[in-house]
């Protein structure tokens, strides 16, 4: 019987993910939890090639990879995670993150609206938990009374 909850959070290249790494860090404190941080790399297209080695797939991806892993790292240790693991995996975000939910097997995927459209689509009986967190930053705060979301109806 499995008794340690696994939790992934999946972070974008270059995107300051304070609210997520919060809430990882209270539900490590809550439990017993393994927790895996990554960081994924787009590597489809906003790439501007770089001589002959910027035409091989993910050369710069692979470049970029390492000073990634260690703000990554830097992140996890200003949020109090230091003894979650941290990689970086590049590719197409879908793609990469599937392979990864099917080898690691998480129990819970903390995402936000900016990683929710990276994670594959599901249905409610397959694959992990998904705990969205809202965005609750003064600017997001802004947008959303100058474009209010539309009521739904039934």
């Amino acid at each position: 019987m499995k008794t340690r909850q696994r939790i992934l959070v999946p972070l974008t290249h270059g995107y300051s993910s304070s609210a997520l790494l919060r809430r990882a860090s209270e539900l490590v404190a809550a439990g017993d939890v393994e927790l895996l941080v990554v960081s994924v790399l787009d590597t489809r297209s906003g790439f501007d090639l770089d001589g002959p080695a910027g035409n091989l797939p993910g050369e710069r991806a692979a470049r970029l990879a390492p000073p990634e892993l260690k703000r990554l790292e830097h992140e996890l240790t200003r949020h109090g995670l230091d003894r979650s693991q941290a990689t970086v995996i590049w590719g197409e975000p879908r793609a990469a993150l599937s392979a990864l939910l099917r080898s690691w097997l998480p129990d819970v995927v903390v995402c936000d609206g900016r990683t929710r459209h990276m994670l594959p689509a599901r249905t409610s009986q397959d694959g992990p938990e998904m705990m969205r967190i809202g965005r609750d930053n003064a600017l997001a705060r802004l947008a959303g009374l100058f474009y209010p979301q539309a009521q739904r109806h039934a």
